[in-house]
Parts: structure tokens; sequence; C-alpha cells
């Protein structure tokens, strides 16, 4: 790998790709290398309108994809990378059984990373639902708002907290209910009910840049991965250890700084 990080980005003037796009502008240890898109834009140095028509020479330049596409437009992707090592961040919703065991099978020679939501937010949220089991008994409902453009019902998200809740309270929940409203961004609500009493839990992305910018993370991190299959739980958890060794290595500094200071009284 150069010494920055050639990125691929399948589907740049995309809402999606344009918000990724916006945000290359503050990673500048990530070159625009290669977009596969209509219409050239200015941040990529090379641009394709098919990803078939890219040599395998350059395809092999690339270190990682981002891609938040269609999935037909993700089996493309898939042909293609199976004749490189290249890393991909996927975020592509509604993608088949078959679909996912394709990029399980990718992952054995690559770092493959996929997520049906990037946001840190999210993330958390999931991690909150594992709480839920102590109210099992509860009745509970999931519903997300999305944009009338999202064609996917209900969103890869709502599935992937379904399945959360499920594990969490150990029964079988209601299906997610999907509603597709003007420009939202994105809601989702998790509802817990008893006879006596209600919970609500809800993420709401208030714009595009929050799954851009997760995106970006996870391309970054995974660059430097051993071949293998990659979640948001994997990303975050190693974040969250980074951290905690950061924050142990400046406790132990100010404990010797503040040693170093007695000593010299």
């Amino acid at each position: 790998m150069s010494e920055k990080i050639n990125l691929g980005l399948f589907g740049s003037r995309g809402k999606m790709g344009v918000a990724i796009r916006h945000l290359l502008q503050s990673s500048p240890e990530i070159n625009p290398f290669i977009e596969i898109t209509q219409k050239p834009t200015e941040e990529f140095t090379l641009t394709y309108k098919s990803i078939y028509e890219v040599n395998l020479e350059t395809l092999k330049s690339v270190d990682v994809w981002i891609d938040f596409s269609r999935p037909e437009g993700l089996d493309d992707l898939m042909a293609v990378l199976s004749k490189t090592k290249s890393a991909l961040v996927s975020g592509t919703t509604g993608l088949s059984d078959k679909q996912k065991n394709n990029l399980q099978k990718l992952s054995q020679k690559r770092p493959i990373f996929w997520a049906s939501n990037m946001s840190v937010g999210l993330w958390t949220v999931r991690q909150a639902l594992k709480s839920l089991g102590s109210i099992a008994h509860f009745d509970f409902a999931i519903d997300e708002i999305h944009h009338t453009q999202k064609k996917d019902n209900p969103s890869g998200t709502a599935v992937t907290l379904h399945q959360d809740l499920e594990k969490a309270v150990g029964k079988k929940i209601a299906a997610p209910v999907g509603y597709r409203l003007g420009g939202i961004f994105g809601i989702h609500t998790i509802t817990a009910a008893s006879q006596s009493e209600m919970i609500k839990i809800e993420h709401n992305a208030l714009n595009r840049s929050v799954f851009a910018e997760g995106a970006i993370k996870a391309a970054k991190w995974l660059v430097h991965k051993n071949p293998g299959y990659y979640s948001m739980d994997d990303l975050m958890v190693s974040r969250v250890k980074a951290q905690t060794r950061l924050t142990a290595k400046q406790k132990k500094t100010v404990v010797q700084k503040t040693k170093q200071n007695k000593n010299k009284k």
C-alpha cells in the first residue's frame, strides 16, 4: 500500500457518494483514486462509467472500495474484486442470502466490512438493546421512517435491530414496520410496553454525513486488517480498546509527572 490510501468509490454521484466526497476534503490520508459514475467529479483521478471498464492493473492499485449502491451494483463490484486483494466497505442493504454468502466467501482472501448502518450513535442504540432482556415480558415493536426514494422496506437497519432485539429478549418479535415519507434521512424507533409503562428508544439521523463518516473511518481501519468479515462491532470494539489504552497511558504519564514533581521538592 502507498503512503496514502487509494480509494475506489462505487457511485460517487449518488446521495451517499456526494456525502463521502465532501468528507474526503478533510481526510488527507486518503487519495481519491477511482470513481464509478456516469459523469466525472472534481475529486477523483480516474473515472469509469462501469466497473468492468477498469483494467486489472488499475484495479489492483485500489487499497479499499466504498460502496453504497444497490444489490445488483454490489454483485458487479464483487465479481471484479475477486480478481484483486482490495478491501471493501459496503453499506448496501436489501441483500439476498446468496449475496451475503458471496460477501462471506470474498472475505476469505481480503478484508470485507459490511454494515446496514455505519452510525456510531445507532451502534450505541444496539448496545442499549442488550439490556432489554430484563424486561423480556414486555411487548415490543420496531418502526422506521425513510425518504420516499429508499427501495428496501423495512430498512436494513430495522432488520438488524429486529435481530438484536429478538436475541436480547429471547422471543419472536413482530417484523419491523417501515414508512416512506418525504426526505427523511432515517428514524428508527424501538417501543417496549407493559400494562403499566412504556419505553421508547429512538435514533434520528439528521443528515447523511453520519453514515459517510462511519464509512471513511471503517475504510481507514480496514486497510490494516487481515482477510476476514468485519462489522461495526469489530470497528467499535477496536476503537474502545484503543481509547482505553490511551486513557491508561495518559494516567500513567500523570502519575509519573506527579512523582517527579514530588522528588524535585
